[in-house]
């Protein structure tokens, strides 16, 4: 299968940038952040349009900390429903968002308050059973680690010393995070989450659900990265490249339809020191990044198990994802690649990724 390029484009820039977003006033709202090589759609959305005889709609908004993307070709007539499924997504962040105040999690966190909303109970679950799956790969627990990192921080990312880290670790363990009665409660008073590593696939999986529910029957949700395809574009399935981590161009790519697909990697918020990359995804067995893979892609009918699942086969490296992904459901492969550049995906994906020696 041919990959003309990016469509879920990635740009690799290491300084910051500015980019207008929406918000749900109509208001523009000037953003500025570190684009770090994110999946980022809409930095290659005119070459993919361009000749296109159907208009292509969006709407963006900057929301989970990330700029979100709903694109529908089609007349002008289809974007109050983008804005429906924009919307959406704003209400899951405000209520997944560990640091507000009227968040149930942090509520939570802080007050050790069960929490009883049934959506954040679902998603909780799921990330509990791949926590499960993965050994601890995923543990929504690691919110004081993140703290310690500081990669979310007013303060900026540092380097803990090693004392910091093994106490903090002290306070790590999705073991002591339980559902029970349809609430999540706490097994240990100690014990914070944060449900970042699911919550933005789960705000795709709804937008897309809205789309779904006003016959929508070709569009891309892009949450930062984290994708949802429907249909197809161009009586063709949508086509995927991943963006080389260390490089230009593109490693490969592969072709979805009513999938969906989200990618981890040490690019997307990382520091250096003495020469070191320490990079946001904590290995929580550890405390430190995890170093086993540089990239890791997982395909999923499910976006909330895309986003998880990424985050736990970075962690659990090469090996043991592979062997992950030939048997877990929910999983309809996998890309990844290591510190020295090489690629490997799983068998789901033979016959449909491709890699392209250009990107290297």
């Amino acid at each position: 299968m041919p990959v003309p390029g990016n469509l879920i484009g990635k740009l690799n820039l290491k300084m910051p940038m500015e980019i207008k977003a929406e918000n749900k006033s109509g208001n523009m709202r000037r953003v500025g952040f570190l684009i770090l090589a994110g999946l980022v759609f809409a930095a290659v959305a005119w070459f993919w349009f361009k000749g296109q005889t159907v208009p292509i709609q969006k709407r963006t908004r900057f929301l989970m900390d990330t700029v979100c993307t709903i694109y529908i070709p089609g007349p002008k007539t289809v974007l109050p429903v983008i804005d429906k499924a924009l919307d959406r997504a704003e209400e899951i962040d405000k209520k997944f968002n560990c640091l507000n105040p009227d968040s149930p999690i942090y509520a939570f966190n802080h007050n050790n308050k069960p929490i009883r909303d049934p959506e954040i109970v679902e998603v909780a679950q799921k990330a509990l059973a791949v926590a499960r799956q993965s050994d601890g790969a995923l543990d929504i627990t690691v919110y004081p680690l993140v703290r310690l990192w500081g990669f979310f921080g007013k303060q900026g990312p540092r380097l803990p010393s090693e004392r910091e880290i093994k106490e903090c670790l002290k306070h790590v363990g999705y073991k002591y995070v339980a559902v029970q009665n349809g609430e999540v409660r706490k097994l240990r008073p100690d014990i914070q989450i944060d449900l970042g590593a699911v919550a933005k696939g789960y705000a795709v999986d709804e937008a897309a659900k809205i789309l779904k529910q006003a016959k929508i029957r070709s569009a891309l949700v892009d949450f930062g990265g984290d994708i949802y395809a429907i249909g197809e574009i161009r009586n063709r399935p949508w086509t995927v490249g991943i963006r080389n981590p260390r490089g230009e161009g593109e490693v490969g790519g592969f072709e979805i339809s009513d999938l969906s697909t989200a990618t981890s990697g040490d690019y997307e918020r990382f520091f250096e020191k003495d020469g070191v990359r320490y990079h946001h995804i904590l290995d929580p067995k550890t405390g430190y990044p995890s170093r086993g893979l540089i990239s890791a892609t997982v395909i999923s009918a499910d976006a909330t198990l895309a986003d998880a699942w990424s985050t736990a086969t970075f962690v659990l490296g090469k090996e043991k994802s592979l062997a992950l992904a030939e048997k877990t459901e929910g999983l309809q492969g996998v890309v990844l690649i290591t510190p020295d550049g090489k690629i490997s995906s799983s068998s789901q994906l033979a016959r449909n990724f491709e890699k392209n020696s250009k990107g290297k």
